[in-house]
């Protein structure tokens, strides 16, 4: 017998939509029949045609606008996804973050980099407050943060995305343990390397960055390349299926946990 993904009634909030594995699982969730709200930053067109691709296959899907740094820009999206799910939001997604060069940690340029934690760690702490808050109401539900495989391995050039995403690993345990008697599961998904190209492929697409920018992102690519056992990245669906299972009944559970998609990198 397959095994079949089912969910509570009412909507998830998949925030970070556009990005590789933001799409990836909504489209696992909306296939599932779940009702979803997923958020945009700044590409809007990009959101603007998801949303009118799914729809037009029939799913209930919806995009808004929402800055982490934003407290009332979230309360707005857990407020339509609230609405969308009729009284109540079952699933919360981080499944991503902002962007920050890549450098080794010490010549990283100190506003960009409390710029960045005011985004990541910071961001991840006022989404998944408010979630917590509106999931104690209505019988708990599921987070899911997307965090990274740099805080199991180093990895060449990319010690500023630990250095936050550490912290957001801390909070995902904090929220388990004191949420579990809401019925609140909490879970984190370090990521590696989720891309639909292989290493050659993304490589020929960096020709335009400039240095020494160019440089550290190729000597990224070509470490994971070189040290993932599956040798090549996860495409974005098979990130959508761990972050879909995660939210799922059948991952009842399961909490305070990180669950690797590394394809063997942190081996």
């Amino acid at each position: 017998m397959a095994l079949s993904l089912t969910y509570p009634q009412g909507a998830a909030l998949v925030a970070g939509g556009t990005g590789h594995v933001g799409e990836g699982t909504m489209r696992c969730l909306v296939e599932a029949g779940v009702p979803v709200v997923f958020t945009y930053n700044r590409g809007a067109e990009r959101a603007r045609a998801l949303e009118v691709e799914l729809r037009g296959a029939g799913h209930d899907v919806h995009a808004v606008q929402m800055a982490l740094t934003d407290g009332a820009s979230i309360d707005a999206a857990i407020a339509k996804a609230e609405a969308v799910g009729g009284g109540r939001m079952h699933t919360v997604i981080s499944a991503g973050g902002p962007l920050m060069p890549f450098s080794r940690i010490a010549d990283a340029e100190e506003p960009a980099l409390e710029q960045f934690i005011a985004e990541d760690s910071m961001g991840a702490f006022r989404l998944m407050a408010r979630a917590v808050k509106a999931m104690r109401k209505t019988g708990g539900g599921s987070l899911t943060a997307c965090t990274t495989i740099a805080n199991f391995r180093v990895v060449d050039y990319d010690g500023v995305s630990p250095f936050s995403k550490g912290s957001v690993e801390a909070l995902v345990r904090q929220i388990a343990a004191e949420e579990a008697e809401s019925g609140i599961r909490c879970n984190a998904v370090p990521v590696s390397w989720v891309f639909d190209a292989t290493a050659e492929e993304q490589i020929a697409q960096m020709q335009d960055l400039p240095e020494p920018g160019r440089s550290h992102v190729i000597a990224l690519i070509r470490q994971l390349d070189a040290q993932t056992r599956l040798r090549r990245p996860a495409d974005i669906r098979e990130a959508g299926n761990l972050f879909a299972f995660l939210a799922s009944d059948q991952a009842s559970y399961v909490t305070g946990q990180s669950v690797r998609l590394d394809g063997g990198f942190s081996l």
